[in-house]
Parts: C-alpha cells; structure tokens; sequence
C-alpha cells in the first residue's frame, strides 16, 4: 500500500537544477547572458515560486545572494527551472525549462 503523505514529502525534497540569466535590454530587445553559475533547490521551493506563495523576503534574499556571487547591484536577473525526466514522471507538467521568476538586484 503506498502512503500518499510519505511520497508527497519524498517528491517535494526531490532537488530541480536552477539557471540564471543576466537579462539585457538594449534598444527595445532583450537579450538573456548565462551567468556562470548554477545551483539546486527543492522541487516544493520551485512549485512555491510558480504558485506565488514563497514568502516576500525570499525574493530580497536571493537579490543578495545575487549580489554575493558578483552580479552587478541594478541588474535584472532570470530564473529558470531544468527539469529532469523523473519530475516529468512526477508530474507531466514539469517538463524542459521553465521560467521561474525575474529579479531586480
């Protein structure tokens, strides 16, 4: 017999990869630059961001967190989320990459 509770907790702690991108705006275009690093989060942190129901500092510290790695103050940042095929067997909406969100730093 499967326990739901259990299997919600193990896919929720289920690590996705995160990229950033430096975003670029020059003459009404805009142009994304990979920024050298990439990290991992929790799948139930990724399914907050997109369900807009992270709490509000968490976005104040990421811009640090931003800043500490060297990107520029003023800068706008995306995110984006790598999925992997066993989140896609997880769920099939969690397929390829997908943006998570934009920050100001």
């Amino acid at each position: 017999m499967v326990n739901y509770r259990k299997l919600n907790k193990t896919m929720a702690s289920e690590k996705v990869d995160i990229v950033f991108y430096l975003i670029i705006e020059k003459e009404g275009k805009r142009m994304l630059k990979p920024l050298g690093f990439d990290t991992k989060i929790s799948l139930g942190l990724v399914k907050a961001i997109l369900d807009n129901t992270v709490i509000p500092t968490f976005y104040d510290t990421l811009s640090k967190n931003l800043i500490e790695r060297g990107v520029a103050a003023g800068s706008k940042v995306q995110v984006r989320a790598r999925f992997s095929e066993t989140h896609t067997m997880m769920n099939p909406e969690l397929k390829g990459t997908r943006i998570l969100c934009e920050v100001e730093v």
